[in-house]
C-alpha cells in the first residue's frame, strides 16, 4: 500500500531525547518530513536527517504560529500533520487515514490528543481535540503567537469545515519532568504577556494566560482573569466549555463557592454531557453538604460516557473514576447495593484500580456478601497486578474469607512463596480450625527454607500463642529478636498483662492514636503475606493512608527493653496474625492491654471487623463482655464506631446490646448519620423484645459493620 500523501511539518529545538520516538511512530504514515530548527545545540537535526527529513534553520522571534506557518509553506503533499518532538501517534492504520484523506467535505480533522501528567507516563492524563491534520491550502494558516491554532483560518474559508477523527496522539511535555526540564511555565506567561501588550483585547490570549494562573494554582488570579471572558467568548471557541469548567472550579478553589456553583450551574445547562464539569460540579456540592443533589449529576455523568471527543476531558472521566466517585457518594447516602455496583462497573473498565477494589472488597465483606466478591474476582483474577493483589489478601486473610482467599490463590501473577504460605494458612487454619499443629510444622519448614521473611515467624508465634499462650510462645521462639520489632513490642507488653493484668488495665500505656483514612491502612503494610516484589515494581503509587514501619530501635536493644512504647501499628499487626491463626484468647487479652487507655478494635483494617463476626460464639460473648467492662473509658464522640461494633457483635450472639446514657451520648454527639441509624436500629430492637407478637422488625436493612464503616469516615 503506498504511503499517505501527507506532509509532517514540525518546528524543533533541543529536542534530541523525544524526536526519535516521535518520527518512529509516523514511519508509514507520511510522505515527507519538514522541520524547522529553531536553534538546537544537541543532536537533533542528525536525528531528524537520518529518518531522511528536510531540515530547514530558522531563528526564533518568539512567535510560534510565524514558525510554524513557514514549514506549511514548504509542504508539498495534499494534507499537512503537524506534531511536535515530544508528541507521538498511536499506532495509526494507513487504511483508515487514506480514507479520511478522500473525504470531500472535511478541510481538516480534529485529532485526540492525550496528555500525560504527573510524573510517569501511563498513568493520570487530561485529553483535548486539536486540529493538526488539514489540507495544504495557502489560506489555512496558523495564528496566534502562542497556543497557536488553524481552526479559525479553517472556518473562515467558504463553508470550511473540520470533522472529527479518531485518530490519537500521545503528548508528553505536561509530565513534571518535562515541565521542569524546559520551564514551560515561564516561557509561556512571558509569550502570552508580550503578546497581550499587542492585543490586550484579545479573548484567546486573555483565556490563556487565565489557564496558566489556573495551571500553577494561582486560582484568584485566575479567576479574575477568566470570570469576564464568560460573556466574551462565542460558543463554538472550541475552549469555551473548558472556560466554564475553569472558571468554576478557580472560584470553587479561591473560596466563592456561591459563584462557583453558578458558573457550574450554568456550565451544565449548556453543556448537559460535559462530565468533567457535572463531577466538579457534583464535588462542590459534596464540600457544601449537598450528597443527593451531587449524585444526579454524577449519574447524568456516566449516562454520557466518554465524552472526550467533544469536551477537554482528564482520565477517567464518564467511565472507572465516576463510577468510583459515584460509589462513595451512594455510601454516604446508605446506597450500599449501589455503591457495589458502580465499583464493580469501575473495575470493569480498569481491572488495576485499587481503590475500587479495596472499597468494593469492605463492602461486600462488611455486608456478608464474600460470596459476590468471590465470584467477581475470580472473573478478572488473570488481570489482576501484583499490586492490587498485595492489598486484597490480607483483607481475605482477615476476613477469613476461605472461599474468596482460595480464588486469590489461583492468581498466575502471585509470587510463589506467598502461595505457598496461602495453601498452608487455607488447609489448617481455616479448614480445619481445631488442628493448628499441621499448620506450625509446614511454617516451620518454611522458615528454614527462607529465614528473611518476618511473616513466618510471626505466624509461628501467633500460633504458638494459640496452642500454649504468650509464656509458650515466648519459649518455643528462644528469642524475640526471632520477631518482627513491632510484634517483638506487642509480645513484650502481652506477657506483662498476664503477669500483672491489674496494673496494665490501669493503662499504664497509651497507644497513639490516628484518624483513619482508609480501610486497607495498617494491612496494606504491615508484614502480612502481600507480593513484597510489587513495591519495587512500582514505588510510584503510595498505599493510601500509609505510615512509616514501626522503629523501636534495634532488636537486641529492644529485646530487653519494658519501657519501650506500644504503637498502634504494632497493636494492629499482632491484632491480624492473632484472628487468622485464630488465637482468640490472646485476641482478648491483646484487646485488655489498653482498657483505660482507649484501645478501638474499630480502627483495626476494617476487613478483620468481618473476622471477628465469624470467631467462635464464646470470643464473642467475652469480647461484648469487655466492652461493656470498658465502655465507660468511651465516651468522645469518634467512638461511635465502638459501640456500633459492639452492637453487631452482641446481636450475632442473640445479644441485645446495651446502651446507657454515656453511649447515647456519645452517638448523638458525633453528628454520624451512621450513629443516628445504629440509634434507630437499636430503638427497633427493643420494641420487637418488648412486643415479639407485633411485626416491628427486629433489625434494620443495613448491617451494623457498614456502619461502623461510615461512622469512622464521617459520613452522613
Amino acid at each position: 500500500m503506498d504511503t499517505p500523501g501527507i506532509s509532517l511539518c514540525m518546528i524543533v529545538r533541543n529536542e534530541a531525547q523525544h524526536l526519535e520516538q516521535c518520527l518512529l511512530s509516523v514511519q508509514g504514515m507520511v510522505s515527507e518530513i519538514i522541520i524547522a530548527d529553531t536553534g538546537s545545540e544537541d543532536n537533533s537535526m542528525a536525528i531528524a536527517r537520518r529518518f531522511g527529513a528536510r531540515v530547514v534553520r530558522l531563528p526564533w522571534e518568539h512567535d510560534f504560529s510565524k514558525a510554524r506557518n513557514h514549514t506549511l509553506q514548504l509542504a508539498s503533499y495534499g494534507w499537512i500533520l503537524v506534531l511536535d518532538a515530544d508528541e507521538a501517534l498511536a499506532d495509526w492504520k494507513a487504511e483508515e487515514l487514506e480514507r479520511l484523506l478522500e473525504s470531500e467535505h472535511a478541510d481538516g480533522y480534529f485529532l485526540p490528543f492525550i496528555h500525560y501528567v504527573g510524573e510517569g507516563f501511563g498513568c493520570e492524563y487530561t485529553t483535548d481535540n486539536v486540529c493538526r491534520l488539514f489540507r495544504n491550502d495557502s489560506r489555512i494558516c496558523f495564528r496566534g503567537s502562542i497556543h497557536e491554532e488553524v481552526a479559525s483560518s479553517i472556518w473562515s474559508l467558504p463553508g470550511g469545515h473540520i470533522a472529527y477523527a479518531r485518530l490519537t496522539v500521545h503528548h508528553y511535555g505536561y509530565l513534571d519532568d518535562e515541565l521542569q526540564c524546559k520551564n514551560k511555565a515561564s516561557r509561556n506567561l512571558e509569550l502570552i504577556r508580550a503578546a497581550l501588550r499587542l492585543e490586550p483585547d484579545s479573548v484567546p490570549l486573555r483565556y490563556a494566560l487565565g489557564t496558566e494562573y489556573y495551571q500553577q494554582g494561582q486560582y484568584q488570579a485566575a479567576s479574575d482573569l477568566l470570570l469576564p471572558l464568560l460573556e466574551e467568548a462565542q460558543p463554538d471557541s472550541g475552549y469555551t466549555a473548558d472556560l466554564y469548567l475553569k472558571t468554576a472550579f478557580a472560584l470553587q478553589a479561591g473560596g466563592r463557592p456561591e459563584e462557583a456553583e453558578a458558573i457550574y450551574e450554568a456550565g451544565s445547562i449548556r453543556y448537559a454531557d460535559f462530565t468533567d464539569l457535572l463531577e466538579s460540579y457534583a464535588g462542590l456540592l459534596l464540600e457544601q453538604g449537598q450528597v443527593w443533589r451531587a449524585y444526579p449529576l454524577l449519574q447524568r455523568a456516566l449516562d454520557s460516557g466518554d465524552t472526550a471527543h467533544k469536551y477537554p476531558s482528564s482520565s477517567g472521566s464518564g467511565t472507572y473514576r465516576t463510577r468510583l466517585f459515584a460509589g462513595r457518594v451512594c455510601e454516604r447516602l446508605f446506597l450500599y447495593a449501589e455503591a457495589i455496583e458502580h465499583y464493580r462497573q469501575a473495575i470493569g473498565y480498569s481491572p488495576d484500580d485499587l481503590a475500587a477494589w479495596e472499597q468494593l472488597a469492605t463492602l461486600c465483606l462488611l455486608s456478608g456478601q464474600a460470596e459476590q466478591l468471590t465470584v467477581f474476582t475470580r472473573q478478572l483474577l488473570p488481570a489482576l497486578p501484583r499490586r492490587v493483589l498485595s492489598r486484597l489478601v490480607p483483607a481475605a486473610l482477615n476476613a477469613r474469607a476461605a472461599p474468596w482467599l482460595a480464588a486469590l490463590l489461583a492468581a498466575p501473577q502471585l509470587p510463589e512463596d506467598i502461595r505457598q504460605l496461602l495453601q498452608v494458612l487455607l488447609g489448617t487454619l481455616f479448614r480445619d480450625p481445631e488442628q493448628p499443629r499441621d499448620a506450625s510444622a509446614a511454617l516451620a519448614r518454611m522458615r528454614g527454607d527462607t529465614p528473611d521473611h518476618p511473616w513466618v515467624s510471626g505466624y509461628l508465634w501467633a500460633l504458638s500463642c494459640r496452642s500454649g499462650g504468650i509464656a509458650t510462645a515466648g519459649q518455643g521462639l528462644g528469642r524475640l529478636a526471632e520477631l518482627p520489632p513491632g510484634l517483638a513490642a506487642a509480645h513484650r507488653r502481652l506477657a506483662q498483662q498476664q503477669a500483672c493484668p491489674a496494673e496494665h488495665r490501669a493503662g499504664s500505656n497509651r497507644m497513639q492514636e490516628r484518624p483513619v483514612a482508609s480501610p486497607y491502612a495498617e494491612a496494606s503494610h504491615s508484614r502480612l503475606p502481600q507480593c513484597p516484589a510489587e513495591e519495587q515494581e512500582d514505588p510510584s503509587v503510595p498505599a493510601e493512608g500509609s505510615f512509616p514501619a514501626p522503629d523501636i530501635g534495634s532488636l537486641a536493644d529492644s529485646e530487653h527493653r519494658t519501657d519501650a512504647p506500644l504503637r498502634s501499628t504494632d497493636c494492629s499487626y499482632a491484632a491480624q496474625l492473632l484472628l487468622q491463626a485464630g488465637a482468640w484468647d490472646t485476641l482478648l487479652l491483646l484487646g485488655r492491654l489498653t482498657g483505660a487507655a482507649r484501645f478501638l478494635w474499630s480502627r483495626l483494617p476494617l476487613p478483620l471487623l468481618r473476622g471477628l463476626l465469624d470467631a467462635p460464639v464464646s470470643f464473642r460473648l467475652q469480647w461484648c463482655a469487655n466492652y461493656i467492662e470498658q465502655s465507660q473509658h468511651y465516651s468522645l464522640p469518634g467512638d461511635a464506631a465502638e459501640w456500633l461494633l459492639y452492637a453487631a457483635l452482641a446481636q450475632s450472639c442473640g445479644q441485645l446490646p446495651q446502651l446507657t446514657s454515656a453511649d447515647e451520648q456519645t452517638l448523638l454527639q458525633s453528628g454520624s448519620a451512621a450513629a443516628i441509624t445504629g440509634l434507630s436500629y437499636h430503638m427497633l430492637l427493643l420494641a420487637a423484645e418488648v412486643h415479639p407478637e407485633s411485626s416491628i422488625p427486629a433489625t434494620g436493612s443495613i448491617p451494623w459493620l457498614l456502619l461502623v464503616k461510615s461512622a469512622l469516615q464521617g459520613r452522613g
